[in-house]
């Protein structure tokens, strides 16, 4: 099974649900303290399967979305320093090699390129304008 991520311009990272969820926990281990709804939320989704831990990162406020993407850096290089570059780490690094395409796709969105550059999906999605309820937790 797959699972999605909606980013800013539109367009989608689509990775297994292995992947993406094993991203999510990676992400949200680096949560500063100053976010733990956050944390709490992204831990929680990471023990769902799809569509249940997909998201719209544009639902979350701008403050989450700044911290989500200053802990994905964290994440990447803490991965970094514990595995070295990604082209050592093995091929079963699902989560890992999800986080580093999502930092990629970061990347290209923040130099200004058109979300077809680099998409997981042959469309770009519009928003639904639908916020993320941090205080949907379904583990107890």
């Amino acid at each position: 099974m797959a699972a999605i991520l909606h980013l800013e311009d539109g367009r989608t990272l689509d990775r297994s649900n292995l992947g993406f969820c094993g991203m999510l926990e990676l992400i949200s281990r680096e949560i500063s303290d100053e976010h733990p709804k956050l944390r709490t939320w992204l831990a929680d989704k990471a023990g769902r399967t799809s569509p249940f831990c997909e998201f719209d990162i544009r639902g979350l406020d701008e403050t989450h979305r700044i911290e989500f993407w200053a802990a994905c850096e964290r994440a990447l290089l803490a991965m970094r320093q514990r595995h070295g570059p990604q082209t050592s780490w093995p091929n079963n690094m699902y989560a890992g090699e999800s986080l580093a395409h999502l930092m990629h796709m970061h990347q290209s969105i923040l130099a200004g390129e058109p979300p077809s550059t680099l998409n997981d999906s042959h469309i770009t999605i519009p928003f639904d304008g639908n916020p993320e309820d941090l205080d949907e937790i379904w583990g107890s």
